[in-house]
């Protein structure tokens, strides 16, 4: 049996924040794909990359991931550039970028090497359970109501309420509506609302359920 556990949900629903803690319970690896995104959007950006320019890129080796205990640090020419991803305008170009087919397809291998047998992994992201590994034993997909997210997401950012869920809806729109990979719960999926429980709870679910797929005798 694979060693994989897939959490997919919406923008700002508290994915990370539970695959972080299931990492650190579980002591396996999490890789967050978002930062996958962000960090192309941050070299698409600062490099001005026409169309041509992105495939060749994600092919080269000016840039790598690393994942840590707390988190997944993207690497461009050797520098750890993570802590400049969160930000307004690589939220929006990430988002663009992941609506595409073609870039999407092509990143697909890379996200999959993460995996070992020997040490598990926890999948973040939008479609890791569907797309990624549609043969993980345990899925969940993360829901909150969109002000509730979007109240989290201005805690980390400097735009107004009203600006943040215009963005978000925006967003939602171009992920469940994408031709490619569009993200949905997959039917096999725990579905949870994460404005309905405490983090703590969350985690407890989660890891509950994680101890019988995986460890039962």
């Amino acid at each position: 049996m694979e060693k994989i556990i897939t959490v997919d949900g919406l923008a700002s629903s508290g994915k990370s924040t539970l695959s972080y803690r299931l990492s650190k319970r579980l002591r396996w690896p999490w890789f967050s794909t978002g930062v996958l995104y962000r960090g192309m959007a941050y070299v698409a950006l600062k490099e001005k990359f026409k169309e041509k320019d992105y495939l060749p890129f994600f092919k080269s080796k000016d840039w790598r991931i690393e994942l840590t205990p707390f988190k997944s640090l993207f690497f461009y020419k050797d520098i750890d550039i993570s802590s400049q991803l969160y930000c307004e305008e690589i939220d929006e170009k990430a988002s663009f970028l992941s609506a595409s087919p073609s870039y999407r397809k092509a990143l697909i291998p890379f996200q999959r090497d993460f995996y070992s047998a020997e040490k598990g992994l926890i999948l973040e992201g939008r479609d890791c359970g569907t797309i990624l590994f549609p043969s993980a034993p345990l899925k969940v997909f993360l829901t909150a109501p969109e002000k509730k997210r979007a109240e989290r997401r201005k805690k980390e950012r400097t735009k107004s309420l009203s600006s943040i869920l215009k963005a978000q809806r925006q967003r939602d729109e171009r992920d469940q509506g994408r031709y490619f990979a569009p993200l949905i719960q997959a039917q096999e999926a725990l579905c949870l609302d994460s404005s309905s429980h405490t983090i703590d709870n969350l985690v407890q679910i989660v890891y509950e359920k994680a101890q019988e797929i995986f460890f039962k005798k």
